[in-house]
């Protein structure tokens, strides 16, 4: 008897040691994720011509700005709220000083339900309201956004996305609160090279915003308060100071026609600047005190509410205060046609002048910069299970929106 007992046990503790490693009572059901994709192809002809003692013409062929994107999403346990995760590269200029030639500029994570969404990662900085009607996201990046003062790069990425931790939460379904903390690029000017992993900055928004859908009649869109604080260290021969910026922006329906619709974007940049001695330096033009506006016009023609053209003019100017002849001033008038869905012709004119300081600053006196080409984007979404949340394309910049910058989809 005793034999067999051990036997058993024996036969048993083979099986034990055999068998693959177990949970004891875990059922780890395999759920199948909610999959967007989604591209847009930036693909113009670009024209340049400078006045300066740094001035140089240019030509050349554009795909800058050009991205891809991937979105997952699966509700929660409690099945009202969801998780979510974005992973999104882009085409930066050919001639900037930015390290990779692709930039991942969207890896982020979160969860988000009925009246808030977290998300942390690397995305979008929350340091400008409005979406302007320009061809490129960047094309008046000095006027329409907070200047990230830890940066010397010539990229504009460095300006536009970061590392950020942000909290949403919608009070009632037109008004929101966010927060968040934010990693913005820093430049190493020894080493001559950029990191963004040490928090250094946060921002808190107030917005009211109500969905076209919902706003035909004229009136206010889109209204929106910013607090942009940045932390600074030492950089160049500027010392480690604080730098704190107020961004109020508005979106007005003007005629309150839906196939032919008038609109007016107005947004304007106040920042408490840092403590700098000349303005030779990107990143002493970034840290200054500084005051600026911008505002839009445009006309969206949608005959039988379908999207077939825009005009539009963009005017923006900017004022370092604590220094004299040291405005800039920009105008850019700009006209969209849709070939087809998410197919459209884009021609844009602009020309940017600079005062007598910015222009011993930067070299240039004046531009005059002519664009011509095409944007094809497309979007698609695989097993959709998930509550609507939009188009992943929501997340990249697109002439034809107005209003608000969006920061998810």
């Amino acid at each position: 008897m005793k034999n067999q007992r051990t036997r058993h046990f024996a036969i048993a503790l083979a099986a034990c040691l055999a068998a693959p490693p177990a949970f004891a009572l875990e059922i780890d059901p395999k759920v199948t994720p909610e999959i967007a994709i989604g591209g847009r192809i930036v693909a113009t002809f670009d024209q340049t011509w400078q006045n300066g003692p740094g001035s140089g013409d240019s030509t050349k062929l554009d795909i800058a700005d050009s991205s891809l994107l991937f979105g997952f999403s699966k509700y929660l346990f409690d099945s009202e709220s969801y998780g979510f995760a974005t992973f999104g590269i882009k085409a930066p200029e050919d001639d900037t000083d930015l390290e990779d030639d692709i930039y991942l500029h969207q890896a982020f994570a979160g969860i988000g339900g009925p009246a808030y969404e977290v998300k942390m990662g690397r995305s979008r900085l929350p340091n400008g309201l409005i979406a302007f009607p320009t061809i490129r996201d960047d094309d008046l990046v000095d006027f329409v956004y907070v200047g990230n003062g830890q940066s010397n790069a010539e990229a504009e990425e460095y300006q536009i996305f970061g590392g950020l931790g942000q909290a949403s939460w919608w009070a009632m379904p037109n008004l929101r609160f966010s927060g968040a903390l934010l990693a913005q690029t820093e430049t190493n000017l020894a080493a001559k090279r950029q990191s963004s992993s040490d928090v250094n900055g946060s921002s808190v928004t107030l917005a009211y915003e109500i969905p076209e859908a919902l706003m035909v009649a004229p009136g206010v869109r889109f209204a929106g308060l910013t607090g942009y604080f940045q932390n600074l260290d030492a950089l160049g021969t500027a010392p480690k100071d604080e730098a704190f910026a107020l961004i109020g922006a508005l979106s007005l329906n003007l005629n309150g026609n839906p196939e032919g619709e008038w609109s007016l974007d107005v947004q304007g940049i106040y920042q408490d600047g840092a403590k700098v001695s000349a303005l030779a330096e990107r990143f002493e033009r970034r840290r200054a005190e500084s005051m600026g506006v911008a505002a839009s016009l445009r006309f969206l023609y949608r005959p039988y509410l379908q999207t077939r053209g825009e005009a539009a003019i963009t005017v923006a100017w900017k004022d370092y205060r604590n220094f004299s002849n040291a405005s800039a001033f920009s105008i850019v008038p700009t006209y969209a046609y849709r070939l087809g869905s998410g197919i459209d012709f884009f021609t844009q004119y602009q020309y940017t002048e600079n005062d007598s300081l910015l222009e011993t600053a930067t070299g240039i006196d004046s531009e005059h910069k002519f664009v011509l080409g095409f944007v094809f984007a497309f979007d698609h979404i695989f097993n959709e299970s998930v509550g609507e949340r939009g188009s992943i394309l929501n997340l990249e910049h697109d002439a034809f929106n107005f209003g608000p910058i969006s920061g998810g989809h």
